[in-house]
Parts: C-alpha cells; sequence; structure tokens
C-alpha cells in the first residue's frame, strides 16, 4: 500500500502530524502531496517544521482546484498511489476526493462526519461530498460516527478513531510555554463569511474593544486573509486600539496562548476542539458550528456577530471557567489507530 496525503492548508499541516508519525511507525510508503493552496513561509513553512516533517511534492505555480486535480490524478498514475488520504473540509480534501474517484484508487477522510448544516459554506459542501466519495471515513466522535451511520447507502466504512489533534497535545506539551501575562482574552478570526463582510469585521472589531474592560490583555494573532480585508475595506485599525494586535505566529505559540487563556474567541473549527481540549471556555464568532459536541457539553458558545451577543457569551463562558468538560475526543494514539486500519483493511477497499 503506498499512501498519499493531500494537503494544501495550515491547519492540515498540524492535523495531519499524528498520522505522519504513525505511518513512519508502520513502515508504510507514503509521500506528502501540498497543492500550495498557502505558500507563505511564515503561515506554513514554519508550520512543517515544527510538526516535523515536510512535502514531498509541491504543486508549481499559482494555486488553481482544476489545476491541482489534475496535477493529483497524474502523480497517482506516474507515483503508483494505492489509496489517497485527505483531511477535513479543505479545497485540498475535495481535490484528493475528485482525483481518487476518477483514478479508482482507496480515499481515506479524517474528520469525517462534520456538519454544520449550512450548504452556503464551501467547508460544509466539500464534508459532504469528501464523505461520499471515502471508502474510509474516520470520525472524532460518537456524535459524527452516529451521523455517518445515518446516511442510506454510504459507500464507505465508518470508523470511530478519535481526535488526531489528542496525540498533537500530548506529544508537544512540554514544548507549550505559559505566556508572561495573565488574565487574557485570544482571539482568531479568518473564515470568508467574516473577512468578505465589512460591517461584520467593524462589528466584532468594536466588541473586541469593549473586552478591554474585563481581560489585562487581549491577544490577536491576525490572520493575512483578515489584514488584507481590513485594508481592502479601508477598516481603521483604531478599531482595534485596545487589542493586542500581533503577526501570525507558528502552532505550537498559538497552542501556548490557548492553554493558558481565560477565554477564547474564534471562528476556526480546529480552535474550538482544542480549546475543549485544554478546558478553555470559547466562544465561536459565527452563525453556527460543526463541533455542535463542545455547545452541549457547555464548552462552547456561538454568538453570532453583534455586539451584545458576543458580550453575553463571554459572559456565559467566563462562568465555565475552571471546569473540565467531559472527554469526547478519544484516546492517545488516533494516528495509529487510523494506520492499522488501513493496513488491516486495504485489501478489501473495493468492496466499499
Amino acid at each position: 500500500m503506498k499512501v498519499a496525503i493531500v494537503l494544501g492548508t495550515r491547519p492540515e499541516i498540524i492535523k495531519n502530524y499524528a498520522v505522519v508519525k504513525a505511518l513512519r511507525k508502520r513502515n508504510v510508503e507514503f509521500e506528502v502531496i501540498h497543492t500550495n493552496q498557502h505558500h507563505d513561509y511564515a503561515m506554513q513553512g514554519a508550520i512543517f517544521e515544527q510538526m516535523g516533517y515536510y512535502p514531498d511534492r509541491v504543486l508549481e505555480g499559482k494555486y488553481d482546484i482544476g489545476k491541482a486535480i489534475d496535477w493529483v490524478r497524474e502523480l497517482v498514475r506516474t507515483q503508483n498511489i494505492d489509496l489517497l488520504l485527505a483531511n477535513g473540509d479543505t479545497a485540498a480534501a475535495l481535490v484528493a476526493a475528485i482525483a481518487a474517484v476518477y483514478s479508482d484508487v482507496g480515499l481515506a477522510h479524517i474528520e469525517a462526519g462534520l456538519r454544520s448544516f449550512d450548504k452556503a459554506m464551501y467547508e460544509e459542501r466539500n464534508r459532504i461530498m469528501v464523505d461520499a466519495a471515502a471508502h474510509y471515513l474516520f470520525a472524532y466522535t460518537d456524535y459524527q460516527a452516529a451521523y455517518l451511520d445515518g446516511i442510506p447507502d454510504l459507500r464507505g466504512r465508518v470508523f470511530l478513531v478519535g481526535n488526531t489533534t489528542v496525540d498533537l497535545l500530548v506529544d508537544f506539551d512540554k514544548q507549550l510555554f505559559k505566556p508572561n501575562i495573565n488574565n487574557y482574552a485570544y482571539v482568531t478570526l479568518h473564515r470568508k463569511e467574516f473577512t468578505d463582510s465589512k460591517a461584520l469585521m467593524i462589528s466584532v472589531f468594536e466588541t473586541l474593544n469593549l473586552l478591554e474592560t474585563k481581560f489585562s490583555h487581549i491577544i490577536f494573532p491576525m490572520h493575512p486573509r483578515t489584514y488584507d480585508a481590513m485594508k481592502r475595506f479601508n477598516i481603521s485599525s483604531t478599531l482595534l486600539d485596545l487589542v493586542q494586535v500581533i503577526k501570525p505566529v507558528p502552532p505550537l505559540k498559538s497552542l501556548s496562548y490557548e492553554k493558558h487563556a481565560e477565554i477564547i474567541l474564534t471562528d476556526s473549527g480546529c480552535v474550538q476542539e482544542e480549546a475543549y481540549l485544554f478546558n478553555v471556555p470559547c466562544v465561536t464568532l459565527r452563525e453556527n458550528t460543526e463541533r455542535h459536541e463542545t455547545i452541549l457539553n457547555n464548552a462552547n458558545v456561538v454568538s453570532g456577530f453583534a455586539r451584545n451577543d458576543i458580550l453575553q457569551a463571554v459572559e456565559m463562558q467566563l462562568a465555565q471557567k475552571g471546569k473540565v468538560f467531559p472527554p469526547i475526543y478519544g484516546s492517545y494514539g488516533v494516528g495509529e489507530r487510523i494506520v492499522d486500519i488501513l493496513c488491516n483493511h486495504f485489501e478489501n477497499f473495493r468492496q466499499y
């Protein structure tokens, strides 16, 4: 079995750490194929360095999804790849799914079963299509596995394995530091529905400034997309004059900030999971979430973008500080469980 991990964004690099480690341990032949969707070193190259692996092949030139699909299909043919592995709900995951379908090779989907039930989201459509094409659907939680089991005529087989982030946090725990500040909120914002709306950006930024009375610091590493949107909409930086806006930080530094925060405000799905695993209360600055279990366990609140709703959600979640949330994301060894399943079931994948 020769595996190709198809990725193209920063979160996928982090999420696949545990899988790469397990493939190496089992001596499974594999390649890491990068679609070049995110190409800046500060936000990506440093992440590969921290995760201890690098792409074997990178799509040359400007990223284009059609070009990426053709490129992966050609690699499947020339490199004798048997199985493509996709992670999450990104364009790279969709690239892997389409390339697998039209190359007639196996497809494994890690993070299967997530649903926001909002089909206006690109990510939601990607999740649906990748799940439909996959032979192996690796679910993080009971909730997601049960959802997949309820889909009639699902092509693939569902495996409950846990969340690969569990492995990451255990392996890198000693490298996470306590910031030299106390009583701070940690903020991440980057999603398209946020950065495409000047009104939403202004509303949220003004609200972040108001939170200054509750915390000694509000730490906000600004994503390039958010920064570019500010420039495009001519949004004044004075809206954030009470917020400590910093450049994007490497993953271990971001995790360190998350671990010791009083509260996390984010629109990232991965950060919602990380907050849960750190037992840090979370407010999701969106209209929905695909991490429903975090809501059910009072670890997270979806606030929307209105000022009063955000402030109310922050108050609600600060009351959760100090609580230990139920273990929903499985135990250590997620990467090994995924690779063991692939090794044990690979010969039969065409039955799915």
